[in-house]
């Protein structure tokens, strides 16, 4: 039931293994990085061995400077002076198929100033130098630089139109067994989540929701159903990620209901994976979720991966795009409901508990705990039903989707 994609990957791996031998040919190679030091600034120079595009921007919890660049090999590299500059670590890998990142760990949060690429003369060979200084007062950070290839990517998936999603199991396999929904009921234990106006939790909220969802998936006789918990426990973001990927889950759903500072906001919204927010609320909503494992004195992970595998991205922005088709699926089936959803209903943020590469997932946010009105709603089972009975409806949809293409 998963995407054409990951049953084609050898094909996949041997068609982009000979694209890597043929551009391995003229890769960059970062040869020296040095710091400068002046009342005003700090300058970084990274010496290349030809002219590049790049882009560099600064990124905070934890402080970072990040340099994306044509994929590159770091050949005997060295880095002078890095105590001085406030480097504290740095980091290299591939990001995307012809991209490679470097990352430099800060111990203080600085703005970049300025960045531009100097050609090789004089004995000098090419060179990138950004000038960076400390960040008094918070001074808004630019990205600078042009990196087409980097752009391309990100254009293409993010105006990628969700397109139905299709899936490749040989008949034995699509009889074998009935789809498998992961309810992932949002926060938990020390975790509260929001507290709405009447004073009832998120966590408790999400777990009723999810086991009224369940009970209607599975009393229709066509689903299996698993939850990552069923009581009120803490649970790390990345172990309800790995929970669905253990059982080998064909869709994702996480449970939740948002709180804001505006208590008149009110309605249900879907959330998709995306590197950028759809919009400011949507960042700080993703920014929140994303710390919940802090609430528990656990430390997220600096970076998902050092080092990306490029097959596994093909594989995430594939999924990505039927996470996008299944939300708007599910968009559709609170219309004509009494349901109320905001005005732009499908948003997208980088939510960390949606990062399964292969399983389709979305993170559904049943309303406002911070609405008064909403939060008693809630808190009944009638209105949990209702929920409940929308979401199966699109989740039914999806799979009804799944069959008519096997057919066509």
């Amino acid at each position: 039931m998963k995407s054409p994609v990951l049953f084609n990957i050898l094909a996949l791996a041997c068609f982009l293994a000979s694209c890597l031998v043929t551009s391995h040919a003229c890769a960059l190679t970062i040869k020296d990085i040095r710091f400068g030091h002046y009342p005003d600034k700090t300058r970084l120079v990274i010496d290349l061995d030809q002219d590049v595009q790049f882009r560099s921007f600064v990124l905070s919890d934890p402080n970072r400077m990040v340099i994306d660049l044509p994929a590159f090999t770091w050949k005997h590299a060295s880095i002078s002076d890095q105590k001085k500059a406030g480097i504290t670590a740095v980091r290299h890998g591939n990001l995307k198929p012809g991209i490679s990142r470097i990352v430099f760990d800060l111990n203080r949060a600085v703005v970049i100033n300025d960045a531009f690429t100097l050609s090789a003369g004089n004995g000098k060979p090419d060179r990138l130098v950004i000038d960076f200084s400390n960040n008094i007062g918070g001074i808004e950070n630019l990205t600078y630089g042009t990196l087409e290839t980097e752009n391309i990517i990100q254009a293409s998936a993010a105006a990628a139109v969700p397109v139905p999603p299709q899936r490749n199991l040989s008949q034995d396999q699509k009889a074998k067994q009935k789809p498998l929904i992961i309810i992932d009921p949002g926060h938990g234990g020390v975790d509260p989540g929001a507290i709405g106006a009447n004073g009832v939790y998120e966590k408790h909220v999400a777990l009723a929701l999810s086991k009224e969802l369940k009970n209607q998936l599975e009393a229709s006789g066509q689903y299996r159903v698993k939850m990552t918990r069923t009581t009120d426990k803490f649970i790390k973001l990345s172990n309800r990620v790995k929970y669905a990927r253990k059982h080998n889950g064909d869709l994702f759903v996480s449970v939740h209901a948002d709180s804001l500072r505006n208590p008149t906001v009110s309605g249900a919204s879907v959330y998709t994976l995306s590197e950028k927010a759809s919009d400011a609320q949507t960042a700080k909503l993703a920014a929140r979720e994303n710390k919940a494992d802090l609430i528990a004195g656990i430390e997220l992970e600096v970076e998902d991966a050092a080092v990306m595998d490029i097959l596994i991205d093909i594989a995430r922005r594939d999924t990505q795009n039927q996470s996008k088709y299944f939300a708007n699926t599910l968009v559709k089936s609170f219309q004509g409901t009494s349901i109320k959803t905001l005005k732009r209903p499908h948003r997208f943020a980088n939510f960390a508990v949606l990062k399964a590469p292969e399983i389709p997932s979305v993170l559904v946010e049943a309303g406002f705990m911070s609405n008064k009105a909403e939060a008693n709603k809630l808190n009944t089972a009638s209105h949990r039903k209702k929920i409940a009975k929308s979401l199966k409806a699109g989740i039914d949809s999806y799979f009804k989707t799944l069959k008519d293409n096997e057919r066509s």
